[in-house]
């Protein structure tokens, strides 16, 4: 439930719910918006996405693999919940749960021209997954609006039979101005203490582990970026006036610049087939560090032990401020 808060009448309101037909959408229109913003309600180190149903096709709206070579099955409703909605996905992993890696090779083929275990390598380095890997386990999402009493009954029931379904539930708001508000209630994996940080502080990979070339075309053009789905769309969170600090994997933060404005696309190194496939943000005031700060440097002043495993992350304005000073003294400026 969201309110409204009217702190001058010491009360608050209860904001509007709608459904997707009050304003002419329907389940596609949102299940395309899932697929292109995925990025930003699932991390980008926990599923890749292999597909996204087709019209006229008995598919579930999503499926995904996860680190361990699990299956995903991501089934959108646009009504209130029912117990139609689990029996649906049920159904849906009766269908691909016995898939083998070639079935799955063969759907995420229509999506990609990639192979799916080298989508998976990329999207997990540190697991070494193999085919033999994938869909020896199956997991549920049922993507609703609202939660009613048979449903609560029916994933208690199935889960106290070990089958992992969950509830992912959104709601869509509307103000009093019109404006529409989307609240996804997502699951987890892992949880990101950083991900609803906004004070203005980014630390960016540069892809040094792939790519050489793209580490050194950010300090030659003075940018930071990121190429492909879904790493690029991390990019999109940086504003004008940002700091940034580059980060090299293996060595720290080599680099620092503010946002001069808001992120350009381009070609992947001028590469035709590669359209747009860079998101990146130019950067002023910018210096390389002849002195780098390391993981323990930046644990050492911040407290807090980063994983540098996101592509982009925001940090808090306290620890930006310690990091960004730090390099000023050792550089002198």
């Amino acid at each position: 439930m969201l309110f409204k808060l009217n702190p001058h009448k010491n009360k608050i309101d209860i904001v509007s719910r709608v459904r997707l037909r009050d304003f002419g959408w329907n389940e596609r229109k949102l299940q395309n918006l899932l697929f292109q913003n995925l990025d930003r309600v699932i991390q980008e180190e926990e599923l890749l996405v292999i597909m996204q149903s087709r019209h006229w096709q008995e598919e579930p709206d999503l499926m995904a693999i996860d680190e361990n070579g699990d299956l995903w099955i991501f089934e959108l409703k646009a009504w209130e919940s029912e117990k139609s909605n689990i029996l649906q996905a049920l159904k849906y992993g009766q269908k691909f749960g016995q898939s083998n890696y070639d079935d799955l090779e063969e759907i995420y083929s229509k999506f990609s021209k990639e192979k799916l275990i080298d989508a998976l390598k990329k999207r997990f380095p540190d697991k070494h997954l193999t085919p033999e890997q994938i869909n020896k386990n199956q997991h549920f999402v049922i993507i609703t609006n609202g939660l009613d009493a048979q449903t609560r009954e029916a994933v208690i029931f199935w889960r106290e039979k070990g089958l992992d379904v969950r509830p992912w539930i959104y709601r869509i708001y509307q103000t009093e101005k019109n404006e529409l508000y989307l609240e996804f209630n997502t699951f987890r994996m892992r949880d990101d203490p950083f991900e609803d940080i906004e004070e203005g502080y980014y630390i960016v990979n540069t892809n040094i582990a792939h790519s050489k070339k793209d580490d050194e075309d950010m300090l030659r053009e003075h940018k930071v970026a990121a190429f492909f789905d879904p790493w690029k769309n991390a990019i999109k969170r940086i504003q004008p006036g940002d700091r940034v600090f580059l980060y090299r994997s293996g060595t720290g933060i080599i680099a620092r610049g503010i946002a001069k404005g808001r992120y350009k696309k381009k070609a992947y190194h001028d590469i035709h087939k590669y359209a747009d496939e860079e998101y990146y943000v130019e950067l002023k005031n910018f210096i390389i560090c002849k002195s780098p700060l390391t993981p323990s440097d930046i644990q050492n002043l911040t407290r807090v032990n980063y994983r540098f495993m996101k592509t982009c992350f925001a940090i808090d304005k306290e620890s930006g401020s310690k990091i960004w000073e730090e390099i000023s003294k050792r550089e002198k400026l």
